[in-house]
């Protein structure tokens, strides 16, 4: 192990918090130099090296542990997409959806606060896979919004207890540049066409940025925007799952995990994204600066999909000639059910943050309040036509074979064929979803530094979080002659092209339009009272209307000085965070549904000590120790269910889930060999108690389902504590050394290790043992460019009748080049996915990757632009 079990975080946190608590009695009467302000003062640079000696900076003086991308200029980081910038950051990995970065995890836990300024930006994010209703966590997903918003990203490993609760990994702060910060006017335009590769369309993104001040650079003023449009292409086999079946011979019964369900599915995504960002900022007076600011951001995702799906049995004997792999039936014979279906899909969302701040500082005092109000719209809508095959068919599979199982059917049924199909039961259905997220926080921070150089910092942070969810269905069974107009055969050759195999690639599927499914499904179930909300069926069991409010209070003490001549910086904290909640939604029995209303509240003490040490002006050692929690995701505590008639799958939340609470503890060290060369190594450790991981079972629910099918339940739960220990490395470094144009080379590279189990020794959800990027740059005069490869490890994501599915290893490569034709104008060309097949995403049952779960291939991309600042 690279960590022993004695390195306990106990026994680290009781270390930094008493070192703090020591330095801090010592601390002599020197002024405080505070990174906040440090950090607020932006500095406009230009350039990757630039950009990584001002990281360097921010991190060197940082009070906590904390990792920082620069932009490397005005409105351009690195990657264009947030989570796919965040990724280069040492300890972090990311979970893609359609191709693009979605979501990070920091350290192997994915329970991650993300933050816009220190505040909560409310949104929904588009899955690839079911429930329906989507990612509903506490914050939107990072690719909601164009990252040209931001001109810096935040990674804090460790918390100081003046900043919000709510991150069990850690918490990402998106940083938006003001006005004050730029000392003179600027604007900043670009242009990109982007090329997708199996969608083969070029299309286009624009960016934005302009500020300026006046009234003797007292006011200013600054605005933001950018839009993107991107058509891509997956390719999928998925919603399978290995589940217990029992087989008899000789008279005797043994139980083999078995495939549930073959689908072959193609999603074409069609995406527009459109942000805006604008900040006024006002200096009263040279103490006192108030700043107003808001940040509007819209995703449409709209999804055309065509699936080929073959369901095996679930009672006795469901396949004959079983091939058995390490405890898995992987091949054999069964008489399933085909369905055939096409769906379009739409989900416009959007985001709305506003918010007034107003900081003084004078004498040693500083008072900051700020307030914000936070909000994210959903209104999806789905339609969809399902076909039946008429019988059972006869079908041989065999998970060995090449990437995804092959399937080869028998009998007589003919895929292409309309007379080998039925229009399925209630299989002409549409959907809707109206989402509504909102939270209101107020918060006060007073801090004051002492005569004796220690600063003492309390503060009050209220927030007030409303979330609802109306789901609406009506669905119908139509005749074979309605259908008709409405069916649409599959090419062999644009299914799956780039996924090799043998398995349905021609069959019939439909093409729903909007007018006649919408029309026909609220025709056979209207909305005997709609409202002024949907004329579709109300699907009540979906429905919650979700409040909480959450009270938090912190006291800080910290300072600086010298032990044994070694100049330090600590500080030591309390927060103490009260919970409470309550969750109105409907349970079902029969066709009778019942308004009940569940209620909650927790209140959560959370220490936290840093210490940072400077052993000599380039070498730096920190040691943290705290506590940390995370507040279960709405979706996860909001008791609703969904029932997804198509897999026959059963979802839904548990508002008894407690916040899983981490005490965790780091040692790390910092070596600055240049002003954009740095080398770093960490230890952590995290001990987290009430740990939330999804449940799965199988069972006959006729309240749900009036034809008693076997369906698959699956609930968030407190299943158990879990421990966490490993280690970072890391390197960032230009060679200086070498002679031109030799030096304007570099590399960026680091590395992480996290061994995590839970206390049945089980791996932990959404944890990867290893992974690492590695970055080649090179910049001399008007010339950059980079190679970036990023690589994860297997890792957990639920588990399934007691046994751990996985996501298999990934990898990506991306690659951008860059010359500046004057001080103005500059060109960039981008690469994306160089390498679509180590890319995909797999999901595999129990240890075993033949025991495929689903597969998920994503296109390259490729952009070309042109940057103007002025």
């Amino acid at each position: 192990m690279a960590i022993q079990a004695r390195w306990g975080a106990g026994t680290l946190a009781k270390l930094a918090g008493g070192a703090s608590l020591a330095a801090l009695a010592m601390a002599p009467a020197w002024a405080q130099d505070t990174t906040a302000s440090a950090q607020e003062d932006a500095i406009v640079v230009t350039g990757i090296r630039a950009s990584l000696e001002q990281a360097a900076d921010i991190k060197r003086e940082a009070d906590q542990v904390l990792d920082v991308i620069t932009a490397e200029d005005v409105g351009k980081l690195p990657d264009a997409n947030v989570a796919e910038a965040l990724q280069r950051v040492t300890g972090v990995q990311i979970t893609r959806v359609f191709g693009e970065g979605q979501s990070v995890s920091v350290r192997g836990l994915q329970q991650v606060r993300v933050e816009v300024d220190g505040r909560t930006l409310l949104g929904w994010s588009a899955r690839l896979s079911p429930p329906e209703n989507d990612q509903l966590g506490r914050s939107s997903g990072l690719d909601s919004v164009p990252s040209s918003l931001f001109g810096r990203l935040e990674v804090r490993k460790s918390p100081l207890a003046s900043q919000a609760e709510g991150g069990l990994g850690g918490t990402v702060n998106l940083v938006t540049p003001k006005p004050l910060s730029f000392k003179e006017p600027t604007i900043s335009v670009r242009a990109q066409g982007v090329y997708s590769e199996n969608s083969d369309k070029f299309e286009p993104a624009i960016t934005g940025f302009a500020t300026t001040k006046f009234a003797d650079g007292r006011i200013g003023v600054m605005i933001a925007g950018e839009y993107q449009k991107r058509t891509s292409t997956t390719q999928t086999f998925e919603r399978n799952n290995f589940l217990d079946r029992n087989y008899t011979a000789g008279g005797t019964t043994t139980v083999q995990p078995t495939p549930v369900l073959l689908q072959y599915e193609q999603f074409t995504v069609d995406r527009s994204r459109l942000g805006l960002n604008g900040a006024i900022q006002f200096e009263v007076t040279p103490e006192f600066t108030i700043t107003a600011d808001a940040l509007y951001s819209k995703l449409k995702t709209g999804r055309r999909q065509d699936f080929f799906a073959f369901r095996l049995p679930t009672g006795a004997n469901p396949v004959t000639g079983a091939v058995v792999e390490d405890g898995m039936v992987v091949a054999g014979n069964a008489n399933g059910t085909v369905t055939t279906a096409g769906q379009i899909r739409n989900e416009p969302t959007e985001s709305f943050l506003y918010g007034l701040n107003g900081k003084y500082e004078s004498d040693g005092l500083t008072i900051e309040a700020d307030g914000y109000y936070s909000k994210g719209t959903i209104d999806q809508t789905i339609q969809i036509i399902t076909l039946q095959g008429t019988a059972a068919v006869p079908g041989a599979f065999d998970f060995r074979d090449q990437t995804i199982p092959s399937l080869t059917l028998g009998g007589t049924f003919d895929p292409t064929d309309y007379a080998s199909y039925n229009p399925a039961n209630n299989g002409v259905r549409s959907n809707r979803l109206r989402g509504l997220l909102e939270e209101w926080t107020g918060k006060l921070d007073v801090g004051y530094e002492t005569a004796g150089g220690v600063t003492i910092a309390a503060g009050v942070r209220y927030t007030d979080l409303h979330a609802r969810s109306n789901a609406f269905r009506s669905q119908v069974t139509s005749t074979r002659e309605e259908i008709e107009p409405y069916l649409k055969l599959v090419d062999a050759g644009d299914f799956l092209s780039d996924i090799p195999g043998t398995f349905p690639r021609s069959f019939l599927s439909t093409a729903p339009t909007f007018d006649y499914v919408f029309t026909r499904a609220q025709a056979a179930e209207p909305n005997p009272d709609p409202n002024g909300r949907s004329t579709l069926l109300p699907n009540l069991q979906r429905d919650y209307d979700f409040s909480e409010k959450t009270l938090a209070g912190y006291l800080m003490v910290s300072g600086e000085g010298e032990i044994a001549g070694i100049p330090y910086k600590a500080n030591a904290g309390v927060r103490i965070a009260s919970t409470r909640l309550s969750v109105d939604s409907y349970v079902n029995v029969g066709a009778v549904s019942t308004l009940v209303t569940d209620k909650n509240r927790y209140t959560n003490v959370l220490p936290s000590a840093n210490i940072a040490f400077n052993v000599s002006d380039d070498f730096l050692i920190r040691v943290s120790g705290s506590q940390t929690m995370q507040r279960a995701s709405i979706a996860d505590l909001a008791p609703s269910t969904f029932f997804n008639a198509t897999n026959l799958s059963v979802t839904g939340g548990n508002v008894n889930l407690e916040p899983p609470i981490a005490t965790q503890a780091d040692i790390s060290f910092e070596y600055y060999t240049g002003k954009s060369s740095l080398i770093s190594g960490a230890l952590f450790y995290k001990d987290i108690k009430n740990f939330i991981a999804n449940f799965v079972t199988t069972g006959v629910d006729l309240d749900l389902d009036d034809q008693g099918r076997e369906l698959t339940f699956s609930r968030p739960e407190n299943l158990a504590s879990a421990k966490i220990k490993g280690f970072e490395i890391g390197i960032q470094q230009f060679m200086d050394f070498l002679p031109s144009p030799l030096d304007g080379f570099g590399v960026i590279a680091n590395y992480t290790y996290s061994d995590a189990e839970d206390n049945a020794g089980f791996p932990l959800v959404a944890v990867s043992k290893n992974s690492y990027n590695l970055v080649g740059l090179y910049e001399k005069g008007p010339f950059s460019a980079r190679l970036a490869y990023n690589y994860r490890d297997e890792a957990v994501f639920e588990f399934s009748q007691g046994r751990p599915s996985f996501v298999g290893s990934r990898s990506q490569l991306d690659a951008q080049v860059g010359l500046d034709i004057t001080k103005n104008i500059a060109l960039s060309l981008q690469a994306q996915n160089l390498l679509p097949k180590k890319s995909a995403t797999t999901e595999y049952s129990n240890f075993n990757t033949t025991a495929l779960n689903s597969y998920a291939l994503s296109e390259r991309r490729f952009s070309v632009g042109v940057r103007a600042k002025f």
